[in-house]
């Protein structure tokens, strides 16, 4: 079934970008269920996901992918998956964020993404006896290991 992920993979990749889409993470299973988390650069819409699924159908029956039944699932990654790519960043500017980063972690919202790759964090700094006050830091894409958005319930 690696052959048939593979094809899969392949086949969800080429047809993406058509949809102003790209792939952000694929799951397996033994069960032969294939899952595949896709992003935009904009805001992600339910019709957008049915529409790119209903193509991938099309081209997975005008095709002859495996001998074998298996289901696929498409999907967005959801607010509470890292984000993996770059060019997912700057519909999410004014959100707050969780960095992992190679010097630890930094949380604070992300204000501004520069053309060389550089996250403006505004982080609320907290001394004794003080009231918080906001610090911009900058912070390069490149030393960022993981990112989560957090999600305000209020």
């Amino acid at each position: 079934m690696v052959n048939l992920a593979k094809k899969l993979r392949a086949l969800v990749e080429q047809e993406s970008s058509s949809f102003g889409l790209f792939l952000v993470a694929q799951t397996d299973s033994p069960s032969n269920l294939y899952r595949f988390y896709l992003d935009s650069e904009e805001a992600l819409s339910m019709k957008l996901i049915t529409d790119f699924t209903k193509h991938i159908s099309e081209k997975i029956d005008a095709t002859e992918l495996s001998t074998q039944a298996f289901t696929f699932e498409i999907s967005s990654p959801g607010a509470d998956r890292p984000l993996v790519h770059r060019k997912q960043y700057p519909k999410h500017v004014g959100r707050s964020f969780d960095f992992e980063t190679l010097a630890g972690k930094v949380s604070g919202v992300l204000k501004d993404i520069s053309a060389n790759n550089i996250f403006t964090i505004e982080q609320l700094v907290k001394e004794k006896g003080k009231k918080a006050y906001p610090v911009l830091i900058e912070l390069p894409y490149t030393s960022i290991i993981s990112s989560t958005i957090i999600i305000n319930l209020k």
